[in-house]
């Protein structure tokens, strides 16, 4: 957004339906995607205007049980019995609580209070959405206005009515802009829209097919639904018994005065690190020089939300262990990372950059081996998904440490728990495999292997971005190639591995298709549900009857792609596959992301034919 239009500071209203079911595709997408793509500023506001024009009526449900009507039918508030100001304070407070309560809503909530956004919810009751809302916005002035997308019919009332910029959600969750500033003319959202769906029929044709066509005989094919028939796309009436406020009356004091909920702005300050010419402008030696970074790096070279910034590509450099001693405040317990089979990890900062230490144990089973090991592989890789190495240090005493880049949102294996405070979305977690998936294509194309691929090997940003990281137990294909001494993680070991120690790429697309399997079942290795089998061991009958409603994470069970959960299956159990040889490659993975993430498929078309796809599990 050009900084000319902004003035001192930006006043978004969100307009929605308050009396629709909360859910992703309703609203909360487009949220979260505005937070993320919208440019937003310190000091900008957003407010969520719920409209609540509808209720349940407890005391009407229970006259229609007990006159055993049998059907649902439509109320309107003139036959209303029991309607008051209570009932309707009664519903928006609830109302309220879902929305702010919601685990989706609590994570934009998140976003809003790193990029220092004030974020506001409000619920206002009347018997117009487009009325009520026009006199919220005519009393907050905001400078740009949001639909919600089922408000299309009203977006003239709109247009005629605010002079300030106007946009509407799509489906897709993106926000498009019906109108600028004072008076810009509209009209080519039509256009657009014929065009997308002129776009997707040709690249993911997932509105084509149901469960039942892509699985014939599926005794499960009536529990999940295509997304074009969700249920909020239909009548409230015709599912819910509900009121309408009436025509003729207003709840005053709804429509006066607000429920309301606000995000304090946050206090934490934003790092900041130097740039890449201020570095090298200093000349000298580098090892004395700050960490740099560069916008040409990589495609993604900061996170949106937190702003930590990644380290030039190619900068390292030798530490002395009292720097780092220094830097992670003598490896506090307050700085503690993880504990891994090397060693512990400590977070800590120096030159404005945010690093990880890892701290080698030489007493340990891998010792120094592992160790130059480790630095070996990842003095010679450089991708946006792998983590990057930022120097060494190795003192007399024969401590060994190496230096990472600081990845802000933890470890996969933190998201997967059934404790994590919020459940990754289906697009989260299908951008996070793809993004494993290409660090992994990009080791095997240098012939690189990397032996222990986990969740708790895989590091997230906040916006989502995976990077794989430790490599102690990654080689070249080509060296010590007659070991047979196993090292790794119970529960992704390739069978060949786990039985002769036979190592190759295809031992890490074996691992790749359990990490895969995780994020579809929301479950990990070590979760006590399996009756003593592994999770591979679980999975594999569920896999076998293409039974992919007990095979989601129930968590998003109302709320993923269904045909893009048939092309994942299909792709863990091609990883799986017993013998290696007819494992998938990671090339191949990659194609699969690349054709239902971004419809470019690059491969033979035929491959992604549903009808021709699928392979037994047994092989």
């Amino acid at each position: 957004m050009a900084k000319e239009e902004r003035g001192s500071g930006e006043k978004v209203m969100v307009i929605q339906d308050g009396s629709r079911k909360l859910s992703w595709n309703g609203g909360m997408g487009s949220i979260e995607w505005m937070v993320r793509n919208c440019g937003f500023r310190k000091g900008d506001e957003i407010k969520l205007l719920l409209v609540l024009h509808q209720a349940n009526n407890p005391s009407m449900y229970a006259l229609m049980e007990a006159s055993m009507l049998g059907h649902k039918q439509r109320v309107d508030s003139n036959s209303m019995i029991g309607l008051n100001d209570n009932l309707i304070a009664k519903e928006s407070a609830r109302k309220l609580e879902e929305h702010t309560t919601n685990e989706q809503m609590l994570e934009i909530l998140q976003l809003c209070e790193l990029k220092k956004i004030r974020f506001k919810v409000e619920v206002h009751a009347g018997p117009s959405v487009k009325k009520v809302a026009l006199e919220a916005a005519t009393s907050y002035k905001p400078t740009w206005v949001i639909l919600d997308r089922r408000m299309k019919r009203d977006r003239k009332f709109f247009l005629k009515n605010l002079s300030c910029k106007i946009s509407r959600m799509k489906k897709d969750s993106r926000v498009v802009e019906l109108r600028g500033k004072l008076g810009m003319e509209y009209g080519s959202e039509e256009e657009e829209e014929k065009e997308k769906e002129k776009e997707l029929a040709k690249a993911s044709p997932s509105h084509q097919f149901s469960y039942a066509e892509m699985i014939p005989g599926s005794p499960h094919q009536t529990r999940i639904s295509p997304p074009e028939k969700d249920a909020e796309e239909t009548d409230f009436f015709e599912t819910q018994l509900g009121w309408r406020l009436g025509n003729n009356k207003k709840p005053p004091s709804l429509c006066k005065s607000s429920s309301s909920y606000n995000i304090k702005e946050s206090r934490s300050s934003i790092l900041h690190v130097q740039r890449r010419k201020e570095a090298s402008s200093g000349g000298g030696d580098s090892s004395s020089c700050p960490f740099s970074i560069s916008d040409d790096d990589f495609k993604i070279s900061a996170c949106s939300i937190c702003h930590i910034r990644r380290p030039f590509v190619g900068w390292k450099r030798d530490f002395t262990y009292a720097e780092l001693h220094a830097a992670t405040n003598g490896f506090s317990d307050r700085n503690f990372l993880s504990e891994g089979g090397f060693g512990s990890v400590y977070r800590g900062e120096i030159d404005g950059i945010r690093i990880a230490v890892k701290q080698h144990k030489l007493a340990s089973s891998q010792g120094e081996k592992e160790f130059r090991s480790e630095v070996n592989v990842l003095s010679k890789v450089s991708h946006e998904n792998l983590v990057m190495l930022l120097g060494t240090c190795r003192e007399a005493t024969r401590r060994l440490l190496l230096v990472y880049e600081y990845v802000c949102h933890g470890s996969l294996e933190k998201h997967l728990s059934r404790t994590a405070r919020r459940s990754l979305s289906w697009e989260k977690r299908m951008k996070i495999a793809r993004g494993v998936a290409r660090g992994l294509q990009y080791l095997h194309e240098n012939n690189i292997i990397h032996r222990d691929m986990r969740p708790n090997n895989i590091l997230i940003t906040h916006d989502y971005e995976s990077r794989l990281g430790d490599f102690g137990l990654a080689r070249t294909q080509y060296e010590d190639s007659a070991e047979t001494r196993v090292v790794g993680t119970l529960g992704y070991l390739a069978p060949e591995y786990a039985e002769f120690g036979k190592v190759s790429t295809k031992t890490d697309v074996y691992a790749f298709g359990v990490v895969l399997l995780q994020l579809i079942t929301g479950l990990r290795t070590t979760d006590m549900i399996f009756e003593g089998k592994s999770l591979v061991g679980w999975a594999r009958p569920l896999l076998k009857e293409r039974n992919y409603p007990d095979l989601i994470d129930p968590r998003i069970a109302d709320c993923h792609d269904f045909y893009q959960l048939f092309w994942m299956v299909d792709v863990v159990v091609k990883c799986l596959r017993k013998d290696p040889r007819k494992r998938i490659t990671m090339t191949k993975v990659l194609e699969y992301f690349n054709y239902l993430m971004d419809g470019d498929p690059t491969g033979n078309s035929k491959d992604f034919s549903p009808a021709e796809s699928f392979t037994p599990t047994n092989g």
